[in-house]
């Protein structure tokens, strides 16, 4: 018996997962990670074997920049995801096939879960969604990656929270119809197979940044943020963290791309404004490097070897930038754009380790300078910082990758 884990997504869905499959093949459980062929050196770090996938992230990011309007609401979101899924789900549907054998325990995030669960009862094997914000039905707003649309109704919320695990599984539909197609089953009904309760759920995130819901479904279970080993900096980057005051970092993750240009000149601006020095996250690989006195621009580096340099962290709101912030024991905020980013962006402020965020479209040169002043050097700093050594102290104590293998075979997902 294998684990095989579809990294369906950016880098914040692959390289969880393939954290998750180097400690399994550390713990002589074999593991394959399935992602984006650009992804597949990342994948393959911690040990796991890869299967690439012939596709791009590259067209969903040009067709956010293209309809800006459309990605800044929830439905535009949803409708771009989908249409993502539908042009890369024909390689991922091979990529899979050939990386599963019968038997095999199939792991999927939240777009690959009915793709799991269809490939797992092919092949007579098990199938479980790995999820890392809170996603699950609840009437609980601090668990939920949409409590800022909660009301005063716990019926009604927790009715909006399942149907919203309906839409975001569903948004692998196609994905799953391929996957059938090519193994000659039926479709299930609508919305069955990946029903909370159905098969096993893991949460891998932080119970501190995603407070458990109350009651979880049988087969769920929130084990913490699958957190990789921090690796060494590349010697430029840290022969400009060495020649200064420590700097901000301000990035946006995966979105750099959609950035370009402009967002460098911005942050050339807010460098002048703010008289620090910045980090952030190379548009391109020809960006990358010492590009003005007070900016550098990082490409593949690994987050938890930079966060702790930093004097405060600004980035996106992402699972995978939120946990990593809080572990660096250092002040940060968000500024979000859609989907989860909102909800881990409130729940850094409410853990006081930063100030209130400000939402990525309204982000301008001043706005951003003020945010950082506020973060770094302003009245309520101190505040901050000593809150992010408390919070970061926390969160290193969770062990997340363990405690997600010990649930695995709790679950059935292991041998043994």
């Amino acid at each position: 018996m294998s684990v095989v884990l579809i990294g369906l997504g950016s880098r914040g869905d692959v390289q969880p997962l393939a954290v998750l499959g180097g400690e399994l093949v550390r713990r002589g459980v074999p593991a394959r990670v399935v992602a984006l062929a650009e992804y597949a050196e990342l994948a393959g770090r911690y040990g796991a074997a890869v299967e690439p996938v012939g596709a791009e992230l590259a067209p969903a990011l040009a067709m956010a920049r293209r309809y800006r309007r459309v990605a800044g609401t929830l439905t535009g979101q949803g409708w771009l995801l989908r249409h993502w899924v539908r042009a890369v789900s024909e390689p991922f549907a091979d990529a899979i096939l050939r990386a599963v054998r019968p038997g095999d325990a199939v792991v999927g995030g939240v777009l690959a879960a009915e793709a799991a669960v269809a490939v797992a009862q092919a092949v007579r094997g098990r199938a479980a969604t790995m999820l890392f914000t809170g996603q699950l039905p609840t009437s609980q707003p601090e668990s939920h990656c949409f409590a800022r649309w909660f009301t005063p109704w716990a019926t009604v919320n927790r009715w909006a929270t399942a149907a919203s695990w309906r839409a975001a599984t569903g948004l692998g539909a196609p994905l799953a119809g391929i996957i059938r197609e090519k193994l000659g089953s039926g479709e299930p009904r609508r919305g069955a197979a990946t029903a909370p309760g159905s098969h096993p759920i893991i949460v891998a995130a932080s119970p501190t940044l995603v407070p458990p819901p109350r009651r979880l479904p049988p087969l769920a279970r929130q084990t913490g943020y699958l957190a990789a080993p921090a690796e060494e900096l590349p010697a430029d980057l840290a022969a400009y963290l060495a020649g200064g005051a420590e700097p901000v970092f301000v990035g946006v993750g995966s979105f750099t791309p959609t950035t370009g240009a402009e967002g460098l000149a911005l942050l050339r601006d807010v460098a002048v404004r703010s008289g620090r020095r910045l980090v952030t996250m190379a548009p391109t690989a020809a960006d990358v490097g010492e590009l003005d006195d007070g900016l550098f621009a990082v490409g593949d580096v690994s987050f938890e070897a930079l966060f702790p340099r930093m004097a405060g962290v600004v980035h996106h709101g992402g699972a995978g930038s939120s946990q990593t912030g809080l572990r660096s024991a250092r002040p940060s905020v968000a500024v979000p754009f859609g989907v989860d980013q909102p909800y881990h962006a409130a729940r850094l402020a409410a853990l006081g380790v930063g100030p209130e965020p400000v939402p990525f479209p309204r982000l301008d040169a001043p706005r951003l300078t003020r945010l950082i002043a506020d973060l770094v050097g302003g009245p309520a700093a101190p505040e901050f910082a000593a809150r992010a050594r408390d919070v970061g102290e926390l969160v290193r104590a969770e062990d997340g990758v363990g405690a997600t293998v010990r649930a695995m075979r709790d679950l059935g997902l292991l041998p043994g």
